[in-house]
């Protein structure tokens, strides 16, 4: 696979296309695996959820972003060949934990930033609506948060969240590869995605349509009671990988280190 260094300043594309068609064989050859790991996932971060504010973060910082980092491994090593034979695989993102929590922390804080600077005239609200969704309040509060969220709808906060949107859009795709660099590069928090960036920026139009597809396909699937999310969030998890794969030739095994022990490792 190509190294750090080549990637600095390589300029490598991917295939659209190549990237929903290949990333959905990888994750097909166990879509039953993935389905159960992503039906268990769902119920450990509602469970962490009922804790007031904290379960937020947690599952923030920590569950979903592991649960993410096990998938990128088991996907990688799909692509070399390995089989998915130990259910258990699906937890091992949890060894990259300092690396993950850092990269999430910071993405967080960014995009809490640009909340603030679109939204400061709305934070009294916006943190009422929080407050009112937090654990099961989300069920038991619904009409005051109804009440706040007519608030919100004027034509200047209705500009101001088209704006937001886009500025997420843009930070979840310039390090839409933080996660993979992490675990298959086995790099630090800021190098991964500040390497992530780099290589997204140059991708940007791409990713863009990447996502946006992706998106509407998440969106399209979730309407009958949700039940094709257990198989578009796979494919969402293949797709991405494979885009990264193309760039980054990780699944050539010449380079390539296949015993997983974590945190920095060769």
């Amino acid at each position: 696979m190509k190294s750090i260094e080549e990637l600095q300043t390589d300029r490598s594309t991917f295939s659209i296309g190549e990237a929903f068609s290949d990333g959905w064989n990888l994750v097909s050859k166990h879509v039953g695996f993935y389905i159960a790991a992503g039906i268990i996932a769902v119920f450990i971060g509602a469970a962490a959820g009922i804790i007031p504010f904290i379960g937020s973060l947690i599952n923030s910082l920590i569950l979903s972003p592991c649960f993410m980092a096990g998938a990128v491994f088991i996907t990688w090593r799909i692509a070399m060949g390995f089989e998915w034979t130990e259910f258990g695989d699906m937890f091992k993102g949890f060894r990259f934990l300092s690396q993950i929590m850092v990269s999430s922390l910071i993405q967080l804080v960014v995009m809490v930033f640009l909340m603030i600077l679109f939204f400061f005239n709305l934070l009294p609200q916006i943190f009422d609506l929080m407050t009112l969704s937090q654990g099961q309040g989300f069920y038991n509060n619904k009409e005051e948060m109804e009440a706040v969220i007519r608030g919100f709808l004027t034509a200047n906060t209705i500009i101001a969240f088209i704006f937001f949107m886009i500025a997420i859009l843009l930070v979840s795709v310039i390090w839409a590869f933080k996660t993979h660099f992490i675990v298959i590069y086995k790099m630090e928090a800021w190098p991964a995605m500040e390497l992530s960036r780099k290589i997204c920026t140059r991708n940007l139009f791409p990713l863009i349509g990447l996502f946006l597809l992706l998106s509407v396909i998440i969106v399209i699937s979730a309407i009958p009671c949700g039940i094709g999310l257990l198989f578009t969030l796979p494919l969402s998890i293949g797709t991405i990988y494979n885009a990264f794969q193309q760039i980054t030739h990780c699944h050539q095994p010449e380079e390539t280190n296949f015993d997983f022990r974590g945190e920095g490792s060769a």
